[in-house]
């Protein structure tokens, strides 16, 4: 008897473990970072990025950071013969206190601001994404921008939308003033209503604007 015991202990000890292992492998991001990923989505399509936001996904392959490499430098305003350690020193430099800057600092006059932002937030949606897993910052404060690029898009947009339609008019003006974005491509309104249908399209699944994306606990003040 007492050996039956052990060995049904030992099987079920065995079950437990693969079952574990096996949810190990399939992590999925928490709802407020599965949300900053989805501005990403013109760039996730245009580029045919697989895995962009999964979580079990935290580096590039060669071929994706030779395909990616070139034209990330270029956005970040450096040389295309630059170094990993030249982009991780820019990085630290200018991503966590300059985040909110990028695209929005030399607008033309003819420029509509909120359709600028749109497009912004998209570009930085997928930088930062793209940067972390180049290893060129650290995960914590690309997630840190990812967040708060997510909440700056749901305290300036009312709705999926809104927002696509945009970005459609900001990337728009952005290559007509001879500015390049390199890793996007033209949409139209008939692709923003794939995207938006709903259970289907991959913003019309997604509630607008759902969680907070940046909500941090308060702190408890002293008694």
């Amino acid at each position: 008897m007492t050996f039956k015991l052990i060995v049904a202990l030992f099987v079920l000890w065995r079950i437990v473990r693969y079952l574990r292992r096996r949810g190990a492998r399939h992590s999925t991001l928490s709802a407020r970072k599965h949300w900053a990923l989805l501005l990403a989505h013109p760039y996730v399509e245009a580029t045919g990025f697989s895995g962009f936001d999964d979580a079990d996904t935290s580096h590039l392959n060669d071929t994706s950071r030779k395909f990616l490499r070139a034209q990330m430098l270029h956005q970040m305003e450096l040389r295309t013969d630059a170094t990993d350690d030249d982009a991780r020193a820019h990085l630290a430099r200018v991503l966590e206190t300059q985040w909110f800057r990028a695209d929005l600092h030399a607008l033309q006059p003819t420029d509509d601001p909120r359709a600028a932002l749109a497009f912004a937030c998209a570009r930085m949606a997928f930088l930062a994404r793209v940067a972390m897993l180049m290893g060129w910052t650290e995960p914590d404060t690309a997630w840190r921008v990812l967040l708060l690029n997510a909440q700056r898009a749901q305290d300036c947009f009312g709705s999926w939308t809104d927002f696509g339609s945009a970005y459609i008019a900001g990337r728009k003006q952005w290559v007509a003033g001879f500015r390049a974005d390199p890793f996007g491509k033209a949409f139209d309104d008939a692709t923003l209503q794939r995207w938006l249908a709903p259970g289907d399209g991959v913003w019309g699944r997604a509630a607008w604007p759902g969680l907070a994306a940046f909500d941090p606990e308060p702190v408890a003040q002293p008694r």
